[in-house]
């Protein structure tokens, strides 16, 4: 026999497989809320098995214990829900554990691995306070004071469908330690207009799991007193709506039903130094007497047993939006000349932008972006670049904490047909008709005067007049008084008779 037993162990470690385990929760949870438990298993080359031989034996640690045994699955997945009643179990951790089991062809079962995840139940609700604005989730603390910046808490998915099923939801709304009011749909909403301050947001959510006071149409109180006493209220009557009135009705300080409660400036704030709460009465900050748990850091605990609470804060910086953007400069050049763009803007500061340079046309998304961006404190920047494609578009996008701007500039470069310059023209034409001008007056002034440049010259003989005594030159003159010089021949008379010279040449020495 025993032979038999240790031969059928030796088969079934031979024949079973090395699972991985993934086990998966969704806490914590708020005391009284169900929480999800997930498992998957994955054979050893990574995949989930397809055959339908293993079963998942689900137990946690808690007093009293949950169990859960599942059938023969198919994909080697399993889930478990539990639910923590608040009356029974306590805050705290918490561990649920698996244990696979795999099925052979015989339908022996045996423990094919297990694995184990760790949980907490909360006293309050678990969540965060968001903001938003333009219906758009800021990504960090920082908001703009030209929107309505909305406050809404944001629970985890257990405690959200867990508070669903209070009778009575309350949320108290702080901002720098001064009561706002009070809103049913955990949402507040509230302007601030002065940049480069920090405000603390304070939100109290209170659920209240009281039995709704039944209504009676009788006289008798027999009823009431045994319906008071049920220390647990069913979820079915939770959809009625009288608590919603009483909730109203017991206010008489709270603002209209809305979400959007009384929206006031950041001018009106109140510093968050004073130790005590503040609310506003007539436009006059007074003492508000009233004691909450957590709020300005308040150790006033609420010891009802009906009533959760879940306490959410978040400070915020209100930033300047980016406003009153704009591009100078020439968008029209000639080839060679200098791209000289100069971008302003104002709003708060840290300042980022980045340029890109486009060719042709260019459509804007709204959803451009910058690879590198560059900061600055001045918005007031410039752009310079030699462009050489015909047309072409500059990308500029400007950031800062609270918004974003994309400009679009499109720049031409055109060519210019070259013509003469009209000085070039006129200059020349202007000259040249001025000096024909005086050509012409000269010519014509010096035939009139021309017998005043004529050289008379003395003729002492008073005899006859010759033929041959015409004008000539002094080259002329020269070579006649040069060839008379050796052709005269002196006269046969007395020497007292006066030789005649040729007319040509008297006083042709001397000129």
């Amino acid at each position: 026999m025993f032979k038999i037993q240790l031969i059928c162990l030796l088969m079934i470690i031979c024949c079973s497989a090395a699972y991985e385990i993934k086990l998966e929760n969704n806490g914590p949870i708020v005391r009284g809320a169900t929480i999800h438990f997930k498992v998957t298993v994955f054979d050893d080359g990574g995949y989930q098995p397809t055959t339908n031989k293993i079963k998942f034996r689900w137990s946690d640690g808690a007093i009293p214990r949950h169990t859960k045994e599942s059938n023969l699955v198919q994909n080697g997945t399993d889930s478990w829900n539990i639910t923590y009643n608040a009356s029974v179990y306590p805050t705290g951790a918490y561990v649920v554990q698996v244990i696979i089991r795999e099925c052979n062809w015989i339908g022996f079962c045996y423990d094919a691995g297990s694995a184990r995840t760790e949980f907490y139940i909360t006293s309050n609700f678990n969540g965060k306070l968001i903001t938003d604005q333009t219906n758009k989730t800021l990504p960090n603390n920082y908001v703009s004071t030209k929107d309505e910046t909305d406050f809404l808490v944001e629970l985890k998915a257990t405690d959200r469908d867990f508070i669903h099923t209070a009778p009575s939801i309350r949320t108290y709304w702080f901002v720098d330690c001064i009561y706002y009011g009070i809103t049913t749909d955990i949402k507040f909403g509230i302007n601030f207009t002065l940049a480069d301050q920090v405000h603390l947001v304070e939100a109290l959510v209170m659920a209240d799991f009281s039995p709704p006071v039944p209504t009676t149409t009788t006289t008798t109180t027999t009823t009431t007193t045994t319906t008071t006493t049920t220390p647990k209220p069913t979820t079915t009557t939770v959809t009625t709506t009288t608590p919603k009135t009483t909730v109203t009705t017991k206010q008489t300080t709270t603002p209209p039903k809305t979400s959007k409660i009384v929206k006031r400036s950041s001018n009106d704030e109140y510093t968050p130094q004073e130790s005590n709460l503040k609310i506003w009465n007539n436009g006059i900050l007074k003492p508000y007497n009233k004691s909450l748990p957590f709020i300005c850091n308040s150790s006033y605990i609420s010891t009802d047993p009906n009533k959760i609470y879940g306490y959410f804060s978040k400070a915020v910086q209100t930033k300047d939006p980016l406003f009153n953007t704009t591009v100078t400069g020439n968008n029209w050049l000639q080839p060679g000349d200098l791209l000289s763009l100069r971008v302003q803007c104002n709003g708060s500061k840290n300042f980022k932008y980045c340029v890109e340079f486009k060719r042709g046309e260019y459509n804007i998304t709204g959803n451009e972006t910058c690879e590198v961006q560059q900061q600055t404190d001045m918005c007031d920047f410039s752009i310079k670049r030699y462009l050489s494609y015909p047309k072409n578009t500059i990308i500029i996008i400007i950031e800062n904490d609270v918004s974003k701007e994309v400009k679009l500039v499109t720049v031409n470069i055109y060519k210019v047909k070259k013509e003469g310059q009209l000085s070039v023209i006129v200059v020349p034409v202007a000259f040249s008709l001025a000096a024909v001008v005086l050509i012409v007056f000269g010519i014509a002034y010096y035939f009139q005067n021309r017998n005043r440049f004529i050289i008379e010259v003395a003729d002492f003989n008073f005899g006859h007049q010759y033929a041959d005594l015409e004008y000539k030159t002094f080259r002329e003159r020269l070579r006649d008084s040069i060839t008379n010089a050796f052709t005269r021949t002196p006269a046969s008379n007395s020497g007292s008779e006066v030789p005649v010279w040729p007319p040509g040449r008297k006083y042709g020495s001397m000129t």
